[in-house]
């Protein structure tokens, strides 16, 4: 069991991997440092149901989106947005979050939410939301190995 540290690193090997993959891809810095950040963002996330890094980061995040919802006047996004913010604080520690079959659901059903809103970076989420969850599934592995892994 890594902590952030071994998540991180385990992240950016998995990166390196799938930017070897996509080798042919041509892609330039600023998208090869979104897929990283992706990438990064994956690797912590499964841990936003305890007192984490990933947890810090991603309540940093929905500081932001709030923020932002409440400037632009979205209140019916940001009483949805709240209720997502509370929800890792009721689930246990290698619970749902820990679930490959629930982060590959959360990754796609975002990936459909945000293309509705912007069809013209469809393509470009699509490639993000990849790197999040090949991020995620490392950070699994990393946590209770392959097998276990697609059991749960």
């Amino acid at each position: 069991m890594p902590g952030y540290k071994g998540h991180l690193v385990g992240g950016l090997c998995v990166y390196g991997l799938g930017l070897y993959l996509l080798r042919s891809y041509c892609v330039s810095y600023s998208i090869g440092i979104e897929w990283c950040i992706c990438r990064i963002a994956g690797s912590l996330f499964p841990d936003i149901d305890i007192k984490s890094k990933g947890q810090k980061y991603f309540y940093w995040i929905i500081v932001g989106i709030f923020g932002l919802l409440i400037i632009h006047q979205k209140h019916s996004m940001l009483a949805c947005a709240s209720m997502l913010a509370v929800t890792p604080l009721l689930a246990r520690h290698r619970g749902i979050f820990h679930n490959i079959w629930f982060i590959l659901g959360l990754t796609s059903v975002g990936w459909l939410v945000l293309s509705n809103y912007q069809p013209s970076l469809s393509q470009i989420l699509l490639l993000d939301a990849v790197f999040f969850f090949l991020g995620a599934a490392s950070h699994i592995w990393l946590d209770v190995g392959f097998k276990r892994m697609l059991r749960y």
